[in-house]
C-alpha cells in the first residue's frame, strides 16, 4: 500500500495537474474506495450542475467537511480531490484527521505552467488561462514540499505515486 490505512489523503496541485486522473488510478489500485473520495468538482456539479461554478463554494466545503468527519470517525482512508493550495484550507482538513488520530498524506503535483495551460485547453471544463497561471503561482508560494512537510505526516510526489501504481 502506498497510503496508510485510515489516512487522510490531500491532493495538492493547481487545476489541470492530473489530480482527478490520479484519484481514478488510486481507486483502481484499491488504495482508496470510490465512496471515500471527496471531490469538490463533484459536489459543485451536484449543487449547481457545473463543476466550475464557485458560487456554491461555501456549501461545497460544508459538505466536504461533514463527510470528512464521518469518514475519519469511521477510520476510512479518505481522499480530498481539490487544489488544497492554501494552508488555511488544508489546516481544516488536517485538524479533522488529527482529532481522530489519523495520519495525513499530501500528494503534491509539480507541473509547469505551460503544461498546465496546454492540458487546460484539452479539458472539457476549461478554466480561464489566467486562473490556471495564478493557481500555479499559488502552488509555489503556499504548497512547497517543505511547507507541506511541516503540516502533514507524509509528502509524496504525484509522479512517484503514478510510477509505483504502474509497477504494482
Amino acid at each position: 500500500m502506498i497510503v496508510p490505512a485510515g489516512a487522510l489523503v490531500l491532493l495538492v496541485g493547481p487545476p489541470a495537474a492530473g489530480k482527478s486522473t490520479l484519484t481514478a488510478a488510486l481507486v483502481a489500485a484499491g488504495e482508496v474506495d470510490a465512496d471515500d473520495v471527496l471531490s469538490t468538482d463533484t459536489y459543485r456539479e451536484v449543487l449547481t450542475g457545473d463543476a466550475l461554478d464557485l458560487t456554491s463554494d461555501r456549501k461545497v466545503w460544508v459538505q466536504v467537511r461533514e463527510r470528512l468527519v464521518q469518514k475519519m470517525a469511521a477510520g476510512r482512508t479518505t481522499l480530498v480531490d481539490a487544489t488544497n493550495l492554501f494552508p488555511r484550507r488544508r489546516a481544516r482538513h488536517i485538524a479533522v484527521a488529527r482529532e481522530y488520530g489519523r495520519p495525513v498524506v499530501a500528494i503534491r503535483f509539480e507541473v509547469a505552467a505551460a503544461e498546465l495551460l496546454e492540458r487546460n485547453e484539452q479539458r472539457q471544463r476549461e478554466l480561464r488561462p489566467n486562473v490556471v497561471v495564478t493557481m500555479a503561482v499559488e502552488m509555489e508560494e503556499h504548497a512547497g514540499t517543505e511547507a507541506l512537510s511541516d503540516e502533514v505526516d507524509i509528502v509524496l510526489d504525484a509522479e512517484d505515486v503514478r510510477r509505483r501504481l504502474s509497477e504494482s
